[in-house]
């Protein structure tokens, strides 16, 4: 991997480290059992969403980003009630 990607990479796991603290901060010593399912689907969301507006809306352009299946996309945009530009 190149050093950028490196960069970029560590920089994210430390996003997504720091924000899942915060919402175990945030949750005031309440249990969460499904942390794992919340925290990836969350994440899914968003990551879709935010390549789909990166890329104007385009699907297939979208599906070939996340490397994955452009009928699986498209599942999980109608999933997620998520809205194309």
């Amino acid at each position: 991997m190149e050093k950028s990607k490196k960069i970029a990479v560590s920089s994210l796991s430390k996003t997504i480290k720091n924000e899942t603290l915060t919402y175990i901060n945030k949750m005031n010593g309440e249990g969460v059992s499904n942390l794992h399912e919340l925290f990836i689907s969350e994440a899914e969301k968003s990551l879709i969403s935010a390549v789909l507006d990166h890329l104007g809306g385009n699907v297939t352009k979208t599906a070939c980003y996340l490397g994955i299946n452009r009928g699986t996309l498209i599942k999980r945009i109608k999933d997620y009630g998520i809205k194309a530009s």
